[in-house]
């Protein structure tokens, strides 16, 4: 009885699984037959060949992951290179599915549109670079399998444009300029920053910081000056809002003013128009002639930096300074600088 019983199981199994690679052949063919129909022709290996075998597997456990056929069926014939990158690497376009989902918790078929996307970055790499650089983005705060899969989605190169050390050196020199709590709030809605160049990060950050005088609280706030806007660009605008009166430089001894002054994010974050009409309150017209002098301006300006550099591991230095200068009474000279 009991051996009869495990030859049913067996039995029972070995159905299944010839349903599924019939299935998985089937729809294979199918999708040759519809790249056909739209001007790709596909050759693949005969239903017997160990090639044909080792594709099918591939479609079989998807499948068995719970992928529509629908949708595999549809993600093939729209996206040609897929088919192509899964039929001819099987194990290792699966192995990177895989991985997209184990490690970087997207579904499986957000992982076949990235391996759709990206194939050849992703195959190059393979799947122990990907998984270095997930591991690479938790370290740099994005730590909670949502978020980790929501960076994924917003920016896929994350995946493999960066060394993974470079991308958590960056993240400790953005920690320079905040909090924990709002450099992994930063990172975690903008996680491109981890692709960007340090110098271009901090150049930005302390003409806020230095030249704005905005707090670090709101800079953590703003993506605006991550990668929509230019360093010019900034500059443009904060220059053009003090022209209007539309801005004031925070003065310590006036706390209201920070008050008073627009919000960063709707200086930096803002379109074009928006900025002019709603936060410059001028015309559109108005804004397009400042900024065509501006470029005049430039080009006829030497190639200098617009402001004095503070690094990270001297800012503290900085401040100091700062404040011991404004606490001097009148009669006092401070000559520890010359």
């Amino acid at each position: 009885m009991f051996v009869a019983s495990r030859s049913l199981r067996a039995s029972a199994i070995s159905r299944t699984i010839t349903k599924e690679r019939s299935e998985a052949n089937r729809l294979m063919e199918q999708i040759v037959e519809d790249l056909k129909t739209k001007g790709t022709e596909f050759v693949i290996p005969g239903r017997d060949s160990f090639a044909r075998q080792e594709s099918a597997k591939v479609f079989e456990k998807l499948v068995a992951c719970g992928v529509k056929s629908e949708f595999l069926l549809d993600a093939n014939t729209k996206n040609a290179s897929l088919f192509k990158t899964v039929v001819s690497q099987p194990a290792v376009s699966f192995e990177i599915i895989e991985t997209l989902v184990n490690v970087g918790y997207v579904t499986f078929e957000d992982a076949i549109r990235l391996l759709a996307i990206f194939p050849s970055d992703l195959l190059r790499h393979g799947a122990a670079s990907i998984t270095s650089n997930i591991e690479a983005l938790s370290a740099s705060g994005i730590s909670t399998p949502r978020s980790i899969a929501s960076a994924i989605k917003r920016c896929p190169p994350l995946l493999f444009a960066r060394d993974p050390q470079e991308m958590q050196r960056l993240a400790h020199e953005i920690g320079g300029f905040f909090s924990k709590k709002q450099a992994s709030h930063l990172i975690s809605r903008c996680p491109q920053i981890l692709l960007k160049p340090i110098e271009e990060i901090e150049e930005k950050y302390e003409y806020i910081f230095y030249q704005m005088g905005v707090e670090s609280e709101d800079v953590a706030e703003c993506i605006g000056w991550i990668d929509e806007l230019s360093l010019d660009d900034m500059v443009d605008r904060h220059r053009f809002l003090l022209a209007t009166g539309k801005f004031t430089t925070p003065d310590p001894k006036r706390p209201q003013i920070r008050l008073e002054n627009p919000k960063l994010r709707r200086i930096l974050d803002s379109n074009e128009e928006d900025f002019a009409v709603n936060v410059a309150r001028v015309t559109m017209e108005e804004w397009v002639v400042y900024k065509a002098l501006r470029v005049k301006e430039t080009i006829n300006e030497q190639k200098e930096r617009k402001f004095d550099r503070v690094k990270p591991s001297k800012r503290k230095a900085y401040e100091r300074r700062h404040k011991e200068k404004r606490e001097l009474a009148e009669h006092v000279f401070d000559v520890s600088a010359v």
